[in-house]
């Protein structure tokens, strides 16, 4: 009898699958997972910082840290959701960057502040190398701030403990360079190739950074600016995130915000 159920449920999805536009399906789905799994998580985290800030008395060491798991087990559900959401709405949508000039050393420092107790813990240090005249540049402020978190997360997962990681900034013509190299194991044109793509993939533990967005919205991100995305991997053991964007916006600018 629970053969004849679950078969009788998968003919029912295929059926609506087959009757259905498939953007109209992607739509549905981003509805689902905004309404009915991150606005719960979002109230799970806002309810936890409470209690693990003391709001409601205080904790003894077992439970604050106990609670303090939950609580990032939650943020990082809630990242994956958030990540999953935003992946299917530039898929659906298309939608158009808001342009603006900002200061990017500014942006890479305040993410960087984000990463103290990793880098601390990691004995992982930081340079920025900015081999440039000008620091403002043109772009999405928003979504491009969550590309530098992602490639800096990232790039700090996979690093060796007691590393360095450089971050350079630089000039080619009419485009802006963003590159983060660090020590770490080689990775073969076919993973990194497959980094790039729309997938999930397990992770063994949670006390990694989040890593914000997905590598897959990354590129989206970047194409959309008309950039290109820089994934190289030596033998050496260095490897390098980055992307290229035009300097000066290919676009609209929907408002002015200077940082």
């Amino acid at each position: 009898m629970f053969k004849d159920t679950q078969s009788n449920c998968a003919n029912f999805c295929t059926e609506i699958i087959d009757n259905t536009d498939l953007k109209d399906l992607k739509k549905s789905f981003v509805e689902i997972l905004t309404h009915d799994l991150k606005t719960p998580i979002l109230a799970q985290i806002r309810v936890l910082d409470m209690i693990v800030d003391g709001k409601f008395g205080q904790l003894s060491n077992e439970q604050s840290e106990m609670l303090n798991l939950t609580l990032e087990s939650c943020n990082y559900m809630y990242t994956m959701v958030a990540t999953l959401i935003s992946t299917y709405k530039f898929d659906i949508e298309e939608p158009e960057l808001n342009y603006s000039h900002f200061n990017i050393i500014q942006i890479i420092e305040n993410t960087i502040k984000k990463t103290e107790l990793f880098l601390k813990e990691n004995n992982i240090k930081i340079v920025i190398i900015p081999e440039i005249k000008n620091p403002i540049i043109s772009g999405d402020l928003i979504r491009l701030t969550k590309v530098i978190q992602t490639l800096l997360f990232n790039s700090l997962n996979t690093a060796f403990k007691n590393s360095i990681i450089k971050i350079y900034l630089e000039e080619h013509n009419n485009n802006f360079t963003v590159k983060f190299e660090s020590h770490s194991g080689y990775i073969s044109p076919e993973k990194i190739r497959k980094m790039f793509q729309f997938h999930t993939c397990p992770t063994k533990k949670y006390d990694k950074i989040g890593t914000g967005i997905g590598l897959f919205l990354v590129n989206k991100i970047i194409e959309k600016h008309h950039g290109r995305i820089i994934a190289e991997s030596s033998i050496n053991q260095t490897n390098v995130l980055g992307f290229e964007i035009p300097k000066e916006a290919v676009g609209k600018f929907y408002y002015e915000n200077c940082v």
